[in-house]
C-alpha cells in the first residue's frame, strides 16, 4: 500500500480537505475523497489493475495517484464540484460563477476539456500547481500495519513541507477516534522529531456494531493537516 496524499483547499471562504489513498494491490483502486467539516462531499475511484497487468510498480502507481489527487484539487478550484458542495451544504453555500467550465467524460477521467471560450484542463491544473508552488503547506503521510476496533496497532507518520519536501520537526500530532456509539476519545498525542517522524502505539476501542473513524491531525508553523481512517 502506497502512502497517500492530503491537501487542504480554501475555496469560497471555506476549507475543503482532499485525501487520496491506494487500497493496495489486492484491491487495486485509487480513491480520492473531498471532505468539508468531516462530511464527504465527493469521491472518485479508479482502478490501476491495468498497470499491474503490464508489470508496472510503485513509481507508475504513485504517478497516477498524484495525477488524480491534483485533478480533484483542480476540480474544486474550477468550480466543478459546486453542485455537490451545494447539495451537501444547502443554500448556505450560495451562488457564484465557477472559474471555468469543465465536463465529465466517463469513469476513466475526472474532468474533460473546457469548451472554446474557457481554459483546458491542463491549463486549470497548471494554474493550481503554480499557486501551490508559491505557498508552503504541511503534508502528512501516515502508515499503519493494521487499524481495527478492539486491537492495538503502531502508527507511523511523517510531516513534510509541500514546498521543499523537507521534514517538519516539532509538529503537534493528535490521534482521536469518533464513533456512532460513544463520545470522541483521544488515543494518543506526540511531536514529530528532527526527521519529521513520529510513532505512536494505539489501542483502538471496540465499538460493537457502531461505525467509527480515526482522525489524525497535525499542526505546525507552516499550517495544519489531517488524515481520516474508517474502521
Amino acid at each position: 500500500m502506497i502512502t497517500g496524499y492530503n491537501t487542504d483547499i480554501r475555496y469560497r471562504e471555506r476549507v475543503f480537505h482532499v485525501q487520496t489513498e491506494d487500497r493496495g494491490v489486492k484491491n487495486p483502486v485509487i480513491e480520492s475523497v473531498v471532505y468539508y467539516g468531516g462530511q464527504v462531499i465527493a469521491a472518485k475511484r479508479s482502478t490501476y489493475g491495468d498497470l499491474l497487468a503490464e508489470g508496472k510498480g510503485v513509481p507508475e502507481i504513485t504517478k497516477r495517484m498524484d495525477h488524480q489527487h491534483k485533478m480533484m484539487v483542480a476540480a474544486i478550484r474550477a468550480g466543478k464540484l459546486d453542485p455537490k458542495i451545494k447539495q451537501a451544504l444547502g443554500d448556505a453555500f450560495g451562488e457564484a460563477e465557477p472559474v471555468t467550465r469543465v465536463y465529465d467524460t466517463g469513469e476513466s477521467s475526472l474532468l474533460g476539456q473546457a469548451d472554446d471560450d474557457g481554459p483546458s484542463l491542463d491549463e486549470v491544473i497548471l494554474d493550481y500547481l503554480t499557486a501551490e508552488a508559491e505557498e508552503e503547506q504541511l503534508e502528512l503521510a501516515v502508515e499503519e500495519k493494521a487499524m481495527s476496533p478492539g486491537a492495538s496497532c503502531q502508527l507511523a507518520l511523517m510531516a513534510t513541507s509541500s514546498k521543499t519536501g523537507l521534514p517538519v520537526a516539532g509538529a503537534q500530532v493528535a490521534v482521536k477516534v469518533i464513533s456512532t456509539v460513544r463520545d470522541p476519545e483521544v488515543l494518543g498525542t506526540g511531536t514529530t522529531d528532527a526527521d519529521g517522524g513520529l510513532q505512536l502505539d494505539l489501542a483502538i476501542p471496540d465499538f460493537g456494531q457502531g461505525a467509527a473513524a480515526v482522525i489524525i491531525s497535525a499542526s505546525s508553523l507552516i499550517g495544519s493537516a489531517e488524515v481520516k481512517r474508517l474502521l
